[in-house]
């Protein structure tokens, strides 16, 4: 979640935008890189989930209108990369059980034509999150008259 800054992020199913106020999820095995600009400055926030997969919760009474609605979650559009490292230049890093490890490629990890189901990298946009009470502002304070 970049909160100062705009992220390009490159994974196999394409190429996400990702600037401050927005967040973006990408599922456990997905091959990604995270590019900068070199011009601006850049702070933001990284989690990182060590059990299970993140999910949204169901709405419950709530219904279909109120906090974030499916259709406001982007993913990205199909983007093939078709560069060769003949010397083996491009390391990709793999995290397995709390280790790192590497490996060299002769070749871009992002050469994916295209991709159909929904285990997908996405991105989400905070101010369409819709908040269904004051609590977006200040808690309702009662008072009594008498």
């Amino acid at each position: 979640m970049p909160q100062q800054g705009e992220l390009t992020i490159k994974t196999e199913f394409g190429i996400l935008e990702v600037k401050p106020g927005e967040i973006c999820v990408i599922q456990r095995g997905i091959k990604f890189q995270v590019n900068v600009s070199n011009t601006e400055l850049h702070r933001g926030y990284v989690a990182e989930i060590f059990d299970g997969h993140f999910e949204l919760p169901e709405r419950g009474p709530i219904g279909a209108n109120g906090l974030a609605n499916s259709r406001d979650f982007l993913t990205p559009v199909a983007a093939y990369e078709d560069i060769d490292y003949p010397n083996n230049d491009f390391t990709l890093f793999h995290k397995y059980q709390g280790g790192l490890f590497t490996v060299q490629l002769d070749h871009s990890p992002f050469d994916v034509v295209g991709w159909f189901g929904n285990y997908a990298p996405y991105k989400y946009d905070l101010a369409n999150f819709c908040t269904m009470n004051s609590v977006s502002f200040d808690h309702p304070v009662c008072v009594k008259n008498s």
